[in-house]
């Protein structure tokens, strides 16, 4: 079955999550959260009844956990778009490290400030050094992204078009340039 993505917003109407459509359709079965808007095109079937998959939700209480991520490796690589950051290569799993900008040995800590997605050769040319030393530049300067940009990054490749037009209207205008600078969309 292919998922699509559903908005989540806190009890402000602000945009904190980005669930499938499936889980969102079970949270409104058991009455955990507030359905704004419901997708036109997409259902969920059930042997005897369709349902309108829903595209907006709200759920009234949410856990702080939710406003902040902690630096993973596969976070670190969804911020970063699996991108290197001093050649821009676009990686696979199998040859993308993190490298620490101010290196470990130097005090350097695993903060979201301090690391970057990086190819193994850029990594090995870098070495223990810090970028300005290598003669290596940043494509873009490491920051802590918040926990709506990680799971709107997770669903990039599925995005479909209403879902764009939603996020158009639930976006605060500085998040909505800030994609599109970011090519989003």
């Amino acid at each position: 079955m292919v998922l699509h993505p559903t908005l989540v917003l806190d009890l402000r109407y602000l945009p904190v999550a980005v669930f499938s459509h499936k889980k969102a359709f079970l949270l409104e079965l058991l009455n955990r959260c507030e359905v704004l808007e419901h997708y036109t095109t997409i259902y969920l079937h059930s042997p005897s009844k369709s349902y309108p998959a829903p595209l907006v939700i709200r759920i009234p209480v949410l856990s702080k956990h939710w406003q902040t991520i902690s630096p993973t490796r596969r976070a670190v690589f969804t911020r970063d778009n699996f991108r290197c950051a001093y050649c821009g290569r676009v990686l696979k799993d199998n040859e993308i490290t993190i490298d620490h900008v101010i290196p470990k040995s130097r005090g350097g800590q695993w903060r979201w400030e301090n690391l970057v997605t990086c190819c193994i050769s850029c990594n090995q040319k870098k070495g223990g050094r810090t970028p300005q030393e290598a003669g290596m530049k940043l494509l873009f300067k490491p920051k802590k992204p918040s926990g709506f940009e990680i799971s709107l990054n997770r669903w990039k490749k599925r995005i479909n078009r209403e879902f764009s037009e939603i996020l158009k209207l639930y976006l605060p205008s500085f998040n909505r340039v800030r994609l599109i600078e970011e090519n989003f969309w």
